[in-house]
């Protein structure tokens, strides 16, 4: 329905459900959903010049 990279982006939703928000396993709150599922540190060099909006 969408690409990788849009799934590493939570300010791209889903065609069917936001991804601003995720509940963890074992969790019953919901939270923000952080960028690059949470590993911006170790991988935001790979999508250096990348718009994680249009390439999707």
């Amino acid at each position: 329905e969408y690409g990788f990279y849009s799934n590493v982006n939570p300010d791209v939703p889903h065609p069917r459900w936001s991804q601003a928000t995720e509940r963890r396993i074992g969790e019953l709150q919901r939270r923000p959903t952080m960028l690059f599922n949470g590993y911006e540190e170790e991988v935001a060099y790979l999508y250096e010049g990348m718009s994680l909006t249009a390439n999707y």
